[in-house]
């Protein structure tokens, strides 16, 4: 196990950058920027999830799109700790890879601002999305009720 944690740790510590990608025990590749190490765990920024979906351009051409997701849902936290125990390996991402990370956490840093950090913040923002729902829903009834106005009565009649 202790040459195991000296590999992880020369991976790692790669001069290049804290970019990594780690395969965990569950099958799951993480996207993530190593923030710290310890003898037993690591510190991962803004793990992301690799996620593939096909996609039917036409009848003979199914294409494959990769993109990141949030690994860990429903959470603010952008710091998590994985236990070495959990990696199965892991190693350097490349460049291209990187920078479409960097640019996927800066959107997620955006929305992370734009959200509700508090309950009472949370009730407020649904309270507004309620008012504007029916504000929209009040003036597609009224231009709905201004079309009728419009609308020829009798059919048989249309010049």
């Amino acid at each position: 196990m202790k040459e195991i944690n000296n590999s992880m740790k020369e991976s790692i510590n790669h001069p290049d950058s804290p970019f990594k990608i780690l395969k965990l025990i569950n099958g799951d590749d993480v996207i993530c920027k190593i923030s710290e190490e310890y003898t037993d765990a690591l510190v991962v920024e803004y793990p992301m999830a690799i996620v593939k979906n096909q996609i039917m351009e036409n009848e003979n051409n199914i294409v494959e799109h990769t993109g990141l997701q949030r690994w860990m849902n429903y959470t603010h936290d952008t710091t998590f700790v994985i236990p070495k125990e959990r990696i199965i390996c892991l190693g350097n991402m490349a460049p291209d890879v990187t920078l479409y990370y960097k640019h996927v956490c800066k959107r997620l840093e955006f929305e992370n601002k734009q959200e509700p950090s508090n309950e009472s913040e949370a009730i407020d923002k649904m309270k507004d999305n309620i008012d504007r729902l029916v504000h929209i829903m009040n003036e597609d009834e009224q231009s709905e009720s201004n079309m009728d106005s419009f609308t020829p009565r009798d059919k048989s009649k249309l010049h």
